[in-house]
């Protein structure tokens, strides 16, 4: 990227809400993971579902970042 090109806000939003959604979801599942192999048997059913919603949903914010930089590019293609 040259220096005088910016991100735009959308990118650095659904870059950051993608990290955010996946990372939230991993430590969901590696926390369920370690409960369960501590013996733990009454931990919250949401820790083992939000993996099943959440990591989907970061692939969908990652194509949708995506889709809008490459309609970035070629806005400035045609320029």
């Amino acid at each position: 990227m040259a220096k005088n090109q910016k991100r735009a806000p959308i990118e650095t939003i659904l870059a950051y809400m993608s990290v955010g959604v996946i990372g939230v979801s991993i430590v969901s599942m590696l926390l369920t993971l370690g409960l369960s192999a501590l013996g733990v048997n009454s931990f919250p059913v949401v820790f083992a579902q939000l993996p099943l919603i959440g990591l989907p949903v970061g692939f969908l914010i990652i194509i949708a970042m995506l889709i809008v930089a490459i309609i970035k590019r070629g806005k400035e293609d045609k320029n």
